[in-house]
């Protein structure tokens, strides 16, 4: 057993709060000048929960757009990079919905991804570090599900307390994980409307379900940041075995109980746990476990699993 003090990162939508917004007052028509970028950015403004002021960025020398939370793409068909301390960063696909297209910065410091299609894409670096991404649905044509994907070094997992997390194992052992804020949804009169996630592979998709008489655009947003000080262990395959061994999650929860932080997390996520552990031993596999910040079970890769 590999007991770690990790860092956890945050990004989008994905390790990112999500968001999908109901407005009003965008055509669905092709607008790429500034005045549409801005109404793009108010629209988000007005409807989107506080978490910290929207950051201007700058021109990279790769021709993106940079900021302190992630580095931007100019052109839509690229991919979102989130900083912070991880050893390989995050890397998020924005969704795809007609032809790519050139970002543009409203005067808030939003970078606005305008098409010609149904649906339009931001992004937002925010002062209290977490990068928010938003689709915009401007009419009943837009498509209700919107996929993020995650670079191929991570992987997704919902956590026992629904959270959802992309992570992955650095070469000593230690996790690398970003947290994915809830899912939410608003109309242009500030509604609540229906959405959640789900897990296809590598990509985390955004439903939203809005109401008969919703009022359009929607405006679908997921928020990330870094996290540190994170707290998990990981167990040999022997362990794993044993954890699996116990035959119900008392006796599971009873094994982990040296782990203070772990055991005060199992009354709330030893059946998942449990389940996990089950499922890396049947695999000849390790598990590892984590409480902070999030009360997750996934399988364990890397070289310490042994």
């Amino acid at each position: 057993m590999v007991s770690t003090n990790s860092h956890w990162k945050l990004g989008f939508g994905f390790l990112v709060a999500s968001t999908f917004v109901i407005g009003a007052g965008i055509s669905p028509a092709m607008a790429d000048d500034a005045s549409d970028t801005n109404k793009t950015a108010d629209l988000i403004s007005a409807v989107a929960p506080t978490q910290g002021e929207v950051q201007l960025t700058t021109i990279s020398g790769q021709g993106g757009f940079d900021s302190t939370a992630a580095a931007l793409p100019l052109d839509s068909s690229d991919t979102v990079t989130v900083k912070g301390d991880a050893e390989v960063p995050l890397q998020i696909g924005l969704p795809q919905h007609g032809p790519s297209v050139a970002g543009k910065q409203a005067s808030d410091g939003t970078i606005v991804y305008t098409s010609n299609s149904a649906v339009d894409v931001a992004a937002q670096s925010l002062s209290s570090g977490k990068l928010r991404l938003q689709t915009v649905l401007k009419d009943e044509s837009a498509p209700l599900t919107y996929s993020y994907e995650v670079g191929a070094d991570y992987s997704l997992a919902e956590a026992a307390d629904g959270t959802f997390w992309a992570y992955r194992f650095a070469e000593n052992g230690q996790i690398e994980i970003y947290g994915i804020g809830e899912a939410w949804a608003r109309d242009a009169n500030g509604a609540v409307v229906d959405t959640h996630y789900e897990i296809d592979g590598n990509i985390l998709k955004q439903v939203v379900a809005p109401a008969a008489d919703a009022a359009y655009p929607i405006v679908a947003d997921p928020t990330g940041e870094w996290y540190s000080a994170a707290y998990g262990a990981g167990f040999s395959k022997q362990e794993t075995r044993e954890l699996a061994n116990v035959g119900a999650v008392t006796g599971f929860c009873a094994t982990i109980a040296k782990f203070p932080a772990l055991a005060a997390a199992c009354g709330i996520a030893g059946a998942q746990w449990f389940l996990q552990a089950g499922l890396a031993a049947n695999a000849n596999g390790c598990v590892f476990i984590a409480a902070i910040p999030a009360p997750l079970a996934i399988r364990w890769i890397s070289d310490n699993c042994r």
